[in-house]
């Protein structure tokens, strides 16, 4: 199984910036984290979902992920899902960056799931 690197990160923050977005948080060294998202009555932290990145463009949240092939697939579905819906409540866009090989991935489970997702190549 791949892990999410800090080279992955730096490429999508750089993107995110990039593309004029504004209070980039990401759930890496050297950033303020984004908000977790906690099952109601859960006080475990491994139970939270924290989204790799968020960032903001003319008002509205927008939600990043860094899309990496995962064993555990239904988690992965269950934060996407929380984060596409999030997106969508604060007018924003959830957006999957897919590192090389796995694009594919990604897009069966977006697919699959009915998840509104945009994924971009990192």
């Amino acid at each position: 199984m791949s892990e999410k690197d800090s080279r992955l990160y730096e490429k999508a923050i750089e993107w995110v910036k990039r593309k004029g977005y504004s209070k980039v948080k990401a759930n890496i060294d050297d950033f303020e984290r984004p908000s977790s998202f906690m099952q109601p009555g859960d006080e475990d932290d491994d139970a939270a979902l924290t989204p790799d990145i968020t960032a903001v463009m003319r008002g509205n949240k927008c939600y990043f992920e860094i899309a990496v092939k995962s064993d555990d697939k239904r988690l992965l579905v269950t934060k996407w899902k929380l984060l596409d819906r999030m997106a969508a409540l604060k007018e924003g866009k959830f957006y999957l960056f897919t590192p090389h090989g796995h694009r594919a991935f990604a897009n069966r489970l977006i697919k699959k799931h009915d998840i509104n997702a945009v994924l971009v190549s990192i």
